[in-house]
């Protein structure tokens, strides 16, 4: 058994006792089931039975999952092509390969197609997620993040030059451009406008997938709803931290409240707004880790994540990491794994292998180190952002949440802070998705009566959660307020020079020698450095406290 494992249902409209009601055998001797051909009695099934609304029609959760997965697949393909591995025996078994491992996933202990949600929630999931990735500044709608200088910068460079390039600097693009691959074919064809389009097209549609297997979690609406609002309204208290440190001056309805620590964790819809590929890869380990952890993905299905995520975001994918050891270990200790929970991932691995190289190319001078964070800015800010959370999870510590899975979580978001890879803060601010996603829906399912939480609790949940989805709204009233973000004139060089130039591009860019042999691209073509005079033709506002 591979991919998903079928569970109950409370909310099915036409159920197997029913189905039995409506078409019944006549009992045979020692209870063998009679031969349908000549026993069954004739009735007349479209007269009898119910007509299914076309919105409450079941879509199979296994497809939604094996779909997020071929698009994963996909883009490891598409790196091959952008670093020139072309050769058609890569193809062939790439494949063959992608080919397997969808099979395996599609293929459930038993058919059962209401396992999955409905077309109508489906489709409000798809509609959330594109709302939110349009406020966020994706296909030039509304106001994007200043981050997004650079991000544009790398998906025009992507778009308009042949793959594979170097820069006039002899480096090549090394970065996790899994977002990126889509769309910029797409540029190529249909130029920087549907380079835009593809990018929120793509990015709506597996959110909206993402959001639609998170909905499986809750058995009815009320609960399901319930957890929506907790996931989009959850982040720390950065008002709080605002005040704390003396910037109530600079607060406005439009101000970037999570940079008032030397270190940050960010809310969802920070996330959504401002780095959808690292908050994708990190909500797609998440719901795959509870997925399993309710007994409704198998490990192996499980264990292909990493290595497919892991060219979206290398920091999401590690992130990831520690609940699917706790996986491992558990599933290993209990004997529940069969053959295909060792094949499936060594299928995404060799799949991935290409990338995992590309990504790996110069990692020196990404490098792993402490992060020296003072004690008593650290005790400020776990205190604001996740410890007051945490005393209230603790009450649903017997939960399908809770226990080795929330002590996972809190052990991970106390660690992070203290670890860098990179210039800055971008391993705690990634890594940290997964966990504080489990977070949230663990506090979701006590609020949603899912564990004993008490009407105090709850009180103070709904508290902490008012208070910081004021992050969150300060975001969408910024994509509202700011002008449309234009359009870039140049390449990711010249972006980097005019806004981060106090950094270094290491996370960006590598020496083409530092590529291993066997993906090392032999003919790149050097592009010439940007002759644009500046890279947008109006300015881009900054937020206040950014």
């Amino acid at each position: 058994m591979a991919g998903f494992v079928p569970g109950a249902s409370v909310d099915r409209r036409v159920s197997r006792r029913t189905v039995a009601r409506i078409v019944t055998f006549p009992a045979t001797p020692g209870g063998t089931e009679p031969d349908v051909t000549t026993q069954a009695a004739p009735i007349n099934l479209p007269a009898m039975a119910p007509t299914t609304p076309l919105l409450a029609l079941r879509i199979p959760a296994n497809l939604l999952f094996g779909t997020l997965i071929a698009w994963l697949a996909y883009d490891l393909l598409l790196l091959c092509r952008f670093i020139g591995l072309n050769q058609p025996v890569l193809y062939m078994a790439w494949t063959a390969l992608t080919a397997g491992l969808f099979w395996l996933l599609t293929q459930p202990r038993r058919r059962d197609l209401q396992d999955g949600p409905t077309l109508g929630t489906l489709l409000t999931c798809l509609a959330i997620a594109t709302a939110l990735l349009l406020l966020g500044g994706e296909g030039r709608y509304f106001y994007a993040n200043v981050d997004w200088q650079v991000r544009d910068a790398v998906l025009r460079d992507m778009t308009v030059h042949p793959w594979p390039f170097t820069y006039a600097s002899g480096d090549i693009l090394r970065a996790p451009i899994g977002m990126y691959l889509v769309p910029a074919l797409a540029g190529k064809t249909w130029g920087q406008a549907g380079a835009d389009l593809a990018l929120l097209v793509q990015n709506a549609l597996l959110l909206g997938l993402l959001l639609a297997l998170g909905t499986t979690l809750f058995e009815t609406r009320k609960k399901r709803l319930i957890a929506t609002a907790v996931f989009l309204a959850f982040s720390g208290l950065d008002l709080v931290g605002q005040i704390k440190a003396g910037h109530a001056s600079g607060l406005t309805p439009t101000a970037h409240l999570e940079g008032w620590a030397d270190t940050q964790f960010s809310s969802t819809i920070t996330l959504a707004f401002w780095v959808p590929q690292h908050a994708i890869a990190g909500w797609i380990g998440a719901v795959g880790f509870m997925l399993w952890r309710v007994g409704r993905l198998s490990l192996g299905a499980l264990l292909i994540l990493p290595p497919l995520i892991a060219l979206w975001s290398p920091l999401a994918a590690m992130g990831s990491m520690p609940f699917i050891l706790f996986a491992c270990g558990h599933d290993l200790w209990r004997r529940r794994w069969q053959g295909a929970d060792f094949a499936l991932p060594m299928l995404a691995t060799m799949i991935a292998l290409p990338a995992l190289a590309y990504l790996a190319a110069a990692g020196d001078q990404v490098g792993i180190r402490f992060f020296p964070i003072s004690p008593g800015r650290y005790l400020t800010f776990e205190t604001l952002e996740v410890l007051p959370y945490l005393l209230i999870a603790a009450a649903g510590w017997r939960a399908r949440f809770g226990g080795a899975v929330l002590a996972i979580s809190g052990a991970a978001l106390l660690i992070m802070p203290f670890i860098q890879v990179g210039w800055w803060i971008d391993f705690t601010m990634r890594a940290s998705i997964p966990a504080l996603a489990i977070l949230a829906m663990h506090l979701a399912d006590g609020l949603a009566d899912g564990w004993p939480c008490s009407a105090r609790r709850k009180g103070a949940l709904v508290l902490l959660l008012a208070i910081g989805s004021v992050t969150g709204f300060t975001e969408i009233a910024r994509a509202l307020t700011f002008p449309v973000s234009p359009p870039p004139r140049c390449g990711l060089s010249k972006a980097w020079d005019e806004n981060f130039s106090a950094w270094p591009k290491h996370s960006y860019l590598a020496p083409l020698d530092a590529l291993a042999g066997p993906i090392r691209p032999h003919l790149p073509t050097r592009i010439a450095p940007d002759s644009a005079t500046a890279c947008y033709d109006r300015p881009w506002p900054r937020p206040s406290l950014f």
